[in-house]
């Protein structure tokens, strides 16, 4: 995996980093050779394009509806859809595809100065030349309960990105360019939930868990996709 993201145009040196690193600048480009790569083997690559529904026959697959316009007839269909594309889950629910409910992590993205990390992790050799920005990797067990609390998608010299997956709901996500060079650091600070927390024994119960939450954030934010935000000290 690794050689194909160099070949298609990644830093050399994600080879033997034990964190490699691209940079979403870069990552741009990458995609994009991998798309035509593809393409020159026979693929298809369809943009503004969604899979609408799925026509079954005798228990199998017989192809996918796009656009609720036009079929591509499959024996064989691979849904890597990630876990934002929601209505896709509701319309594989409603066609008899089994699901099942899954424990996932909830929380916030935290930043701070990338100086102050740099001090902290490299002490009097912070600002060295050789030395990258510094990230770090935080992890809690709670005594009281169990629940894991930790770091996730530490972005050294980043920037906190909005990333909505639907109308009036907000998310946060997090970014560094490949020269990891910007004035602050930011990381997920998240909390494990599971079925104990979600409202019902519905298989798609956690998603309205998030749901909930993300509405919440969107009105706290004023609306308009503006994240709410305050000092740590406040939360």
């Amino acid at each position: 995996m690794l050689e194909e993201f160099v070949e298609a145009g990644a830093p050399p040196e994600i080879m033997y980093s034990g964190k490699p690193h691209i940079g979403t600048d870069i990552l741009q480009t990458v995609v994009k050779n991998i798309r035509e790569k593809i393409k020159s083997f026979g693929g298809e690559v369809k943009f503004d394009s969604k899979v609408t529904d799925i026509k079954v026959k005798d228990n199998k697959i017989q192809s996918v509806v796009v656009n609720n316009e036009y079929e591509i007839e499959s024996d064989v269909v691979i849904f890597a859809i990630g876990h934002s594309a929601r209505d896709t889950y509701e319309m594989l629910l409603n066609r008899g595809v089994e699901f099942e409910q899954k424990p996932f992590a909830i929380g916030v993205r935290i930043e701070h100065l990338q100086s102050m990390i740099d001090e902290n992790q490299y002490g009097k050799f912070a600002k060295h030349p050789r030395l990258k920005a510094a990230d770090y990797r935080l992890t809690y067990t709670s005594k009281i309960n169990g629940r894991p609390c930790y770091s996730f998608c530490m972005c050294p010299g980043g920037t906190v990105v909005a990333a909505a997956s639907e109308e009036n709901r907000l998310v946060t996500n997090g970014m560094s360019e490949y020269k990891r060079d910007r004035d602050n650091a930011n990381s997920a600070i998240v909390v494990g939930v599971g079925s104990e927390d979600f409202s019902s024994s519905h298989p798609l119960a956690g998603m309205e868990f998030q749901r909930y939450y993300e509405h919440l954030a969107y009105k706290v934010g004023g609306g308009g996709y503006i994240a709410p935000i305050q000092l740590v000290g406040d939360f």
